[in-house]
């Protein structure tokens, strides 16, 4: 009896010194768990003074949906292809369709703006427009339709934008190329 009693100690202190060992490691790497504070901390990084957003921390808002993704290209470009469940808004029709798109984009983490192109100003001139409006946490996904498809994150093609517009003759489909903006420089 006092061999096994012996036994289930030595067997108890290995196991509290790896849970100790394994707590210690995790607190000092800079990826560790989030095991203190888990369901209030977000793995997703928002720097709103820098007012753009990474393809990683873009896909877990997404998947959470805690974000509202809004289409800077063409209203063609856009039924090519989006973002799933993204609004069409191109910055020159801000004017006209910002009231219809402001509701739904109340109660989200984050509002991000995207085109396509590394040099693409429409989701950035986008973004100025609602940080002018009053939007808070605005951000941009540079090259973000790019960057989407590359991560084969949810698209879809097809549809009105969410704010009400209406679409494009079908004779204008397909003549834009792949990655290229009509209403920027690529």
């Amino acid at each position: 009896m006092r061999h096994v009693r012996k036994t289930i100690g030595q067997s108890l202190g290995i196991i509290a010194l790896s849970a100790a060992l394994a707590f210690g490691v995790n607190a000092m790497r800079p990826d560790g768990l989030p095991l203190a504070n888990a369901a209030s901390k977000s793995s997703v990084q928002l720097d709103s003074a820098a007012g753009e957003i990474s393809i990683k921390d873009a896909a877990m808002l997404f998947i959470t949906n805690r974000a509202v993704f809004l289409d800077a290209r063409s209203q063609l470009e856009y039924e090519m292809g989006h973002v799933k469940g993204a609004i069409s808004l191109p910055p020159r029709e801000f004017a006209s369709q910002f009231q219809d798109v402001k509701p739904l984009l109340a109660g989200k983490e984050a509002v991000i703006t995207y085109c396509d192109g590394e040099r693409c100003p429409l989701s950035i001139n986008l973004a100025k427009h609602l940080r002018d409006a009053g939007v808070k946490n605005v951000y941009v996904l540079k090259n973000g339709w790019t960057l989407w498809k590359a991560e084969k994150l949810p698209v879809e093609a097809g549809g009105k934008g969410g704010a009400g517009m209406s679409r494009l003759p079908g004779a204008l489909a397909g003549k834009t190329q792949e990655g290229i903006c009509r209403d920027c420089e690529n």
